[in-house]
């Protein structure tokens, strides 16, 4: 599993699709989660095995050992889009901008697929793929449910429980000081959960609080996570795409000369 595909689900039919994303995919670089070794972790004394018990965790980590079909990832996320309610009122409204006559009718009587929830979709090969949270779940091998919290005020009360639990109370206790097994836990929360490309960046309000889930024993809904995660992630890539766009644009009028 890699950080731009969770699992998919496809469907039969054949489709074109266009590219999203204004790279050459052969620049692209597939970030792979890092398989954890638990038991050379619990071989030097760092036994994590009830904070991933408490997270029904084991599944999702015995996937991560399985195999990375990095193309098939990058032929999915060059055409990825986020289909959920912004871009399905959008879609209403340019058609009826088409034909003012379809105001007030449903998706069927305008032409549009079926709006069934928020999902990726792509096409691999030609094949239509779409990623729901559903999808991501069962490739997780994790139940859909548990805890999810997302823009976290930084004065959120909650972030006290992570002061408290974690830096034993001192806001200026350093990551580095924190109880070993917690380390941990911020390490393959980095590079398991919301991979930051190798950054070494302090956690972010949001990420502290799932730090704190984690420690605590509080089970998160990872699939919720990820799904949010990759939905942040393929929403970027188009904003860059029609930026640039636009920039190249003003640039293009820009040096136009008119003559008289």
């Amino acid at each position: 599993m890699a950080s731009s595909t969770s699992g998919s689900s496809s469907k039969s039919n054949f489709s074109i699709k266009p590219v999203t994303v204004p790279l050459p995919i052969n620049s692209l670089v597939v970030q792979i989660e890092s398989p954890v070794d638990f038991a050379s972790l619990k071989r030097n004394k760092v036994d994590m095995e009830a904070f991933i018990s408490a997270q029904k965790m084991a599944g999702y980590f015995q996937m991560l050992n399985g195999p990375t079909y990095v193309n098939l990832v990058k032929e999915f996320w060059i055409r990825a889009e986020v289909f959920d309610v912004d871009s399905t009122k959008a879609q209403e409204r340019e058609a009826v901008s088409r034909n003012p006559s379809l105001r007030g009718k449903t998706r069927k009587e305008m032409g549009l697929e079926p709006f069934h929830g928020l999902e990726i979709k792509s096409a691999v090969m030609g094949i239509p793929v779409s990623i729901t949270e559903g999808v991501i779940a069962q490739a997780c091998r994790m139940p859909l449910e548990g805890r999810f919290q997302w823009n976290v005020s930084s004065k959120d009360a909650m972030l006290d429980n992570f002061t408290r639990l974690l830096l034993k109370g001192n806001p200026a206790t350093r990551l580095v000081e924190m109880d070993i097994e917690h380390r941990v836990l911020l390490k393959i929360m980095n590079e398991c959960f919301f991979q930051k490309g190798g950054g070494a960046d302090q956690p972010n309000s949001d990420h502290k609080l799932v730090l704190y889930f984690l420690v605590g024993c509080h089970p998160i809904n990872l699939p919720r996570y990820i799904m949010h995660h990759l939905c942040w992630a393929v929403k970027e890539a188009i904003k860059e795409k029609e930026n640039k766009s636009l920039v190249e644009d003003f640039s293009l009028k820009s040096s136009t000369k008119e003559v008289y």
